[in-house]
């Protein structure tokens, strides 16, 4: 794999990142209710951690010598909360999958510092799954 690769798999990460800043803003606007209520300050706690991950990977794509994207990825749009956490735990699934493919690119090209700020934000998301799994258990 070469540092082009690594920068794609990066911009696809970002483009997941901006896609569930907005995906988690819309969904908190689209929570009603006693579970609403909650589920819309964990989806604005979220929103503030994925744009720390935007952040980190805007400047790593930068310093590879890339371009960063600014195009969301596309996201479906389910009525009803528990089709909407289905939704993020699917969507969170996939990024912890991305991320730890992307680290080890970067691992393989002797980029540690990245391979384990890929691996750490993989743990997040990770974490986020877990927290979105507990709250299906209970609906």
């Amino acid at each position: 794999m070469s540092k082009e690769d690594l920068i794609k798999g990066l911009n696809e990460d970002l483009a997941a990142e901006w896609g569930t800043i907005i995906r988690y803003t819309y969904q908190a606007g689209k929570s009603f209710g006693i579970l609403g209520v909650e589920l819309r300050e964990m989806f604005k706690a979220e929103t503030q951690d994925e744009l720390g991950h935007a952040a980190f990977l805007t400047d790593v794509i930068i310093d590879l010598g890339g371009e960063p994207t600014s195009m969301p990825k596309e996201f479906d749009r389910p009525d009803g909360l528990k089709n909407m956490l289905e939704l993020d735990l699917e969507m969170e699934q996939q990024d912890v999958k991305n991320y730890i493919k992307h680290a080890r690119i970067a691992g393989d090209l002797g980029l540690i510092e990245l391979q384990m700020k890929l691996e750490e934000m993989a743990a997040d998301e990770a974490g986020h799954a877990r927290e979105l799994r507990r709250i299906l258990k209970g609906l």
